[in-house]
């Protein structure tokens, strides 16, 4: 099997030369994923020179028909040899895979204003400017992530469709349970996970079912209504990634505003972050818990940027500083005037649909599957060559809003 790739009038095509069996699935099957992988999302298999096709090869076929038309992207068989046509049109399948046209139609939805970036162009598909201010507020004292949990501290909340919380907390019901469990916490949109510190090491999380809402408690942290202002990314070809940084300084900037609540869900190149490996609710003599070097006993920080090529959901508060919330944020990066405190739950990836999309279709698709790799808190590591440097997205969706102080 030979396998050539082009852009034809916006549509990438895979040409096939040989056969289409067990042996070459495989070999097709990652030529389709890499190009997905790169954002391309309408394509034919141009089949002429195919001369043999198997069931497992139709298998492959079929596979990616239904991942791209779940992105409401683009995918047919065009110019099928005569053994392809009729092992197609035996399979009932010729009116489903195989496209007479080879032009097809052109690129769907977009029609927003345009931005770019150092790194990265943006769609806005409404103006940031002109989007409606959310509330933000916080939750519990910093001092417990040093000190632990103060009697009554914390009530238990429901984290329902209208909002999105961040900060160290965790799923349930019972005040003692969740107190030896605490650790990075994130909500959006009635789907909420958190990272247990239980030992378990898999990231546990609930949606919304009918009238169940996931339920916990935060220790500390943020909590605030979903934005509804959405822009798209995408990083230049030839950069390959933008950064964290870069990323929502554009965001805030193309708001106007002085401090954004934020939602992402992004196609990723990778994730910097740090995640709790001890609850920090119980109280006691922790004076030393965050010191070096007794912080490795209670921290787990990336040591190279993890969750490579992952589809990734983000929320959290992107500012300037001066604002109310300040104790609450860090700046992004060294020596940057941008503050921020923004958390990400990984998944395995999966191609995110382009266009207008609808953010609470989009986050229960995420935890539809058993994917859910981590929950991570979002720092930069800037110690040079021998640091993780910072998070670096292919391409996403943000939501964002001011915040109403």
């Amino acid at each position: 099997m030979k396998i050539t790739t082009q852009k034809q009038n916006g549509i990438y095509v895979l040409h096939l030369d040989g056969r289409l069996d067990a042996g070459w699935c495989d070999p097709v099957q990652t030529a389709f994923d890499e190009a997905v992988k790169a954002g391309e999302h309408r394509m034919h298999f141009d089949m002429e020179k195919v001369v043999y096709l198997s069931s497992a090869g139709i298998r492959v076929l079929i596979t990616s028909h239904r991942q791209l038309l779940g992105v409401s992207g683009l995918f047919g068989i065009v110019n099928p040899s005569t053994f392809v046509r009729k092992v197609m049109d035996l399979a009932g399948l010729e009116e489903l895979l195989v496209s007479d046209d080879a032009d097809s139609s052109q690129q769907t939805e977009g029609g927003g204003r345009t931005h770019r970036s150092a790194s990265a162009s943006y769609e806005l598909l409404d103006d940031p400017s002109q989007a409606s201010a959310v509330k933000v507020q916080s939750s519990g004292k910093i001092s417990a992530l040093a000190a632990g949990k103060e009697a009554a501290a914390t009530e238990n909340v429901k984290f329902g469709p209208a909002t999105f919380a961040l900060g160290v907390g965790a799923l349930g019901a019972d005040a003692e349970d969740i107190d030896s469990r605490m650790g990075e916490f994130i909500a959006v949109a009635g789907c909420a996970a958190y990272q247990p510190t239980d030992g378990s090491n898999r990231p546990d999380y609930m949606v919304t079912e009918g009238n169940l809402l996931p339920e916990g408690q935060l220790l500390v942290g943020l909590t605030g209504d979903v934005p509804g202002c959405l822009i798209r990314f995408e990083a230049d070809s030839e950069q390959g990634s933008v950064g964290l940084t870069e990323l929502f300084q554009t965001a805030l900037e193309l708001s106007g505003k002085t401090a954004i609540a934020v939602i992402a869900i992004t196609e990723t190149s990778g994730l910097v972050g740090t995640s709790l490996r001890q609850s920090p609710a119980p109280t006691g003599n922790r004076a030393e818990r965050f010191a070096f070097p007794g912080v490795r006993d209670w921290l787990s920080f990336s040591s190279d940027r993890s969750h490579r090529d992952s589809i990734s959901l983000l929320a959290g508060v992107v500012a300037k500083a001066g604002t109310s919330l300040d104790d609450f944020l860090r700046p992004l990066a060294p020596e940057s005037q941008l503050l921020g405190h923004l958390h990400a739950a990984a998944f395995h990836y999966k191609p995110l649909q382009k266009g207008r999309i609808d953010l609470h279709e989009s986050v229960n698709d995420l935890f539809s599957g058993d994917t859910l790799q981590s929950v991570l808190h979002l720092l930069s590591d800037p110690r040079g060559i021998n640091g993780a440097g910072e998070s670096e997205f292919y391409r996403g969706a943000v939501w964002l809003a001011p915040i109403a102080f």
